[in-house]
């Protein structure tokens, strides 16, 4: 019944909102940080479709990236990094310029990696594409993963009369965190979720968000296609230097040693 549903929501994503059906980064990009600074960053009017998109890639069935929303950001510096996201209600746009009313509930979760979805004028990536389903098991019910790599593909474009080949976009695993109670979740559902990712590296990074809620994918849901905000915040800080860490340890030995002087003293 899972993968029934699942490829019938896939179908209907590309047959009645093809744009949506694929990986863009419209309105979502962070923005590029070199750490030097402590910046933050938060983006709004944000929606995803349905409150089981992250948890489905959790599967070994694979999920269907239609319910997830990509965010990146790119760093150029080693940098700290803290992710959080929040359910939020408000008006929010689509590709067509039609405006919702997105709705309160969403349980986020989100899964970090390093690496970038086709940028345009190549085309987007999109579970459906030969490339997509070639690249995955037959059993899969889309290209999304949560917990680990994963890759999805582009269809051939045409470029000003050059062909342009399909190819793969690749994302390396870094982390994830979820909201909830559940085992492995943050432990508190409060819709929201927050993760600190410490000393990544130079480079472009790809943020996956959805619902963290298995069991509203089920049919006797009524709100399995609703629409629910959400909103994003980035903050990155600095990474300190080594010395750095060497004089903060030092300054606590010292005060460790003083305070005992003056316990065995009797000054304390």
């Amino acid at each position: 019944m899972k993968k029934t549903l699942s490829y019938a929501l896939l179908l209907a994503g590309m047959t009645s909102v093809p744009a949506m059906a694929h990986i863009g980064y419209g309105h979502r990009n962070f923005g590029t940080f070199d750490g030097s600074t402590l910046t933050s960053t938060t983006l709004t009017g944000q929606a995803a479709t349905g409150n089981w998109g992250w948890i489905d890639g959790t599967d070994a069935d694979y999920g269907n990236s239609h319910r997830v929303r990509p965010f990146r950001f790119t760093l150029t510096e080693e940098s700290n990094v803290t992710l959080s996201f929040k359910e939020a209600t408000g008006e929010v746009t689509d590709h067509r310029g039609n405006v919702h009313t997105a709705e309160l509930g969403l349980i986020p979760g989100f899964s970090l990696y390093q690496g970038l979805a086709s940028l345009r004028p190549i085309p987007l990536p999109h579970d459906g594409s030969d490339l997509s389903v070639a690249s995955r098991p037959d059993y899969a019910e889309g290209s999304f993963r949560a917990m680990t790599d994963w890759s999805i593909g582009n269809s051939p474009g045409d470029l000003n009369g050059t062909v342009i080949p399909a190819r793969l976009s690749f994302f390396e695993y870094i982390g994830h965190a979820y909201d909830g109670t559940g085992y492995g979740s943050d432990g508190t559902q409060d819709n929201m979720v927050s993760h600190t990712f410490m000393n990544l590296g130079a480079g472009d990074y790809s943020v996956f968000v959805g619902g963290s809620d298995y069991l509203a994918q089920l049919d006797s849901n009524p709100d399995k296609m609703t629409k629910y905000g959400l909103e994003g915040t980035l903050t990155v800080g600095v990474v300190p230097e080594p010395e750095t860490y060497a004089m903060l340890l030092a300054g606590l030995g010292l005060m460790g040693a003083i305070t005992r002087r003056r316990i065995r003293t009797g000054s304390v």
